[in-house]
């Protein structure tokens, strides 16, 4: 499907002119019947079944959820529906069944408001270049000095939730639309070529405890319309850049450059759909050949 329209940022005096190409999206296939999957129920749900199911098991399998009152007094709650929630997301504890329809264990699941992740790329002396944000995630352990409390700096690519439409509490903006602001807000691109998806167009950050799934864009922008990053108080964006396929290739393998981690998975499995995608623009990379010594 081939279109065009014309995007007009809030705040700004500019408009961006797409040509959105976007992939049918590819319907699951191989679905086995409901009866025959294992599926996710609530704590209460799974003592119907199976009444002394946390009672049974060793309490340090069981989640334990631990709530300290400002007064320092902790309460404990196991085998309970319980669940924190935000704009953003929720987060709850599910019993996970087995294929015998019997509950099998316990886990909290992530759920987070719709969401995009995209790959923001362009051509410059017939080079595709990709963009990489320099983005705090205070979350993130440190592995090689586990007591620092510095946050860890990721190289990673754009993502962010989707806005909702005005007066209307369960419809968001359009992917396609999201995908482009975003790229906008973190990456400086003024000038947007083409949106595109994949035959699969969305993303599982890890499926063993995330039930969501983000949409995911391939977004080509005009490097020659590229404006200076402007901080922002709600991103710990240090910094944008597009880089070229084969430095960034580079960075992955070292793992890290110039004070950034190349190790988000995320970033990661994305940038490998898009090269799956793309496989024209993957770079040729130079084989590290080891030295070896002579003996004479």
């Amino acid at each position: 499907m081939v279109g065009c329209s014309f995007y007009k940022l809030a705040g700004q005096k500019l408009r961006l002119f797409l040509i959105v190409i976007l992939a049918q999206p590819t319907k699951l296939s191989g679905r086995r019947k409901e009866a025959e999957m294992a599926a996710t129920k609530k704590p209460s749900e799974a003592t119907v079944v199976s009444p002394q199911f946390f009672e049974t098991r060793s309490s340090d399998i069981n989640w334990t959820l631990r709530v300290k009152e400002s007064g320092g007094k902790t309460h404990e709650f196991v085998g309970a529906d319980w669940e924190a929630v935000s704009r953003f997301g929720e987060v709850r504890n599910v019993v996970v069944f087995g294929l015998d329809g019997k509950p099998s264990f316990d886990r909290p699941e992530y759920r987070e408001a719709p969401n995009v992740n995209m790959v923001a790329w362009g051509i410059k002396d017939g080079i595709a270049h990709i963009a990489i944000l320099h983005e705090a995630r205070p979350h993130a352990d440190n592995p090689v000095n586990p007591s620092s409390k510095n946050p860890m700096v990721f190289g990673q690519i754009p993502m962010g939730f989707l806005n909702k439409l005005l007066g209307q509490d369960r419809k968001f903006e359009p992917g396609a639309n999201g995908a482009v602001r975003e790229i906008v807000e973190e990456t400086g691109a003024t000038a947007v070529i083409s949106v595109r998806q994949s035959l699969f167009p969305w993303h599982n950050p890890n499926p063993t405890f995330v039930a969501t799934w983000s949409e995911l864009y391939f977004v080509q922008v005009d490097l020659d319309k590229i404006e200076a990053l402007k901080p922002s108080h709600g991103e710990m964006i240090y910094k944008a850049e597009y880089i070229p396929v084969a430095e960034l290739m580079e960075r992955i393998r070292k793992g890290q450059h110039k004070g950034a981690l190349y190790r988000a998975a995320t970033t990661l499995s994305i940038l490998m759909i898009f090269f799956a995608t793309y496989p024209q623009y993957f770079p040729k990379l130079k084989r590290h050949r080891r030295r070896r010594r002579s003996n004479k």
